[in-house]
């Protein structure tokens, strides 16, 4: 059984929008064990944030509990699968040494009523590069919840996209500093939600030093009742000048029924930057649509095809082929299913 002592509480400002503590209720869990074993590798017992935000309880949670942490140093892929009843606790270091460029793909779903309780964290060393992606399709009882810890050194590339097509409640927490002079960190995403599926990303990214960059785009589409959330936080220190840091958050709500709560935030100590943060929460636009629909294309796929063009965008800056087209074919699915 799971206590719900720690579990974070809708009165932190950063978990207003998301209500795990009453989710989990509703559950009877196991802590399971996956099998990846403990091992000797180097954990960050605290959250980064954790004094500042007080919303990191999750992540001392899942150092106290985790018997899966798995050691990355190479490409691999990862696959997470959860079934009725277990609660999950694995934790993911990657480690990207001074020149390499890894390729690191998690796949996470499930079947049934669970809870994963996850904590990745990256270490890209100078001149290093990683491509992240998280593929979540969990169950519609299911709830994820992933904080991910990014350290960017000295000409550090991180490039993450994040796309979720399946959620009883997922939270993807990533926090980025960027500590080193030309280091870029570029965080994408898709978010499909049908039904009664919450899904909420909330985001750090701290500049830390000077010529830095880093660049948000989410997209972000509702059917049913579904719920999306985005908090997304630049912050530029005093020493992070030349800073170029970009934020944006787009949603189509296809039903009058789903939410989207946005909060996208700048704090800026540093004089010569150039920051910006926008988000848009809109219908399909009637003209395109009419236009669609005037050439024969019955209103379903019209709009499909709008949908599947508004979402492209993140997809199409996966760098690997195979990739791309395995996830347009999945989100064409899923259009078909619930547009």
């Amino acid at each position: 059984m799971i206590s719900l002592t720690d579990i974070p509480l809708v009165s932190s400002e950063r978990w207003k929008f998301t209500d795990l503590h009453k989710a989990l209720k509703k559950k009877t869990l196991t802590p399971t064990v996956m099998g990846w074993g403990r091992g000797v590798v180097p954990l960050l017992t605290h959250a980064p944030g954790h004094e500042r935000y007080g919303d990191t309880s999750l992540w001392d949670l899942n150092t106290a509990q985790t018997q899966d942490i798995k050691f990355i140093s190479g490409s691999t892929d990862v696959n997470i699968h959860a079934v009725d009843g277990q609660m999950l606790t694995p934790r993911i270091i990657i480690h990207v040494k001074t020149g390499d460029t890894l390729t690191v793909n998690e796949f996470l779903g499930g079947t049934g009523s669970y809870w994963k309780n996850m904590v990745v964290q990256v270490h890209v060393e100078p001149g290093g590069h990683l491509y992240h992606h998280r593929i979540i399709t969990e169950s519609a009882e299911g709830i994820a919840t992933i904080f991910t810890h990014v350290v960017l050194e000295r000409d550090a590339r991180y490039d993450a996209a994040c796309v979720m097509m399946g959620a009883g409640m997922v939270r993807n927490q990533i926090h980025a500093e960027i500590k080193g002079s030309g280091a870029q960190c570029a965080l994408n995403g898709v978010h499909l939600l049908a039904g009664e599926q919450h899904g909420d990303t909330t985001i750090t990214i701290e500049h830390q030093a000077p010529h830095t960059q880093s660049h948000q785009t989410y997209k972000n589409v509702l059917t049913g009742s579904s719920r999306g959330v985005f908090q997304g936080k630049v912050h530029v220190h005093q020493a992070a000048q030349k800073t170029d840091g970009y934020q944006l958050s787009n949603t189509l709500m296809l039903s009058p029924y789903a939410e989207m709560d946005t909060k996208p935030e700048l704090e800026i100590y540093a004089d010569d930057v150039k920051c910006s943060h926008g988000a848009t929460t809109g219908k399909l636009d009637e003209n395109a649509l009419f236009y669609l629909r005037a050439r024969g294309i019955p209103l379903a796929q019209a709009r499909s095809l709008l949908t599947m063009a508004f979402v492209s965008e993140v997809i199409d800056r996966i760098p690997a082929e195979d990739m791309r087209q395995s996830l347009l074919s999945d989100i064409s699915q899923w259009l078909s299913d619930h547009v």
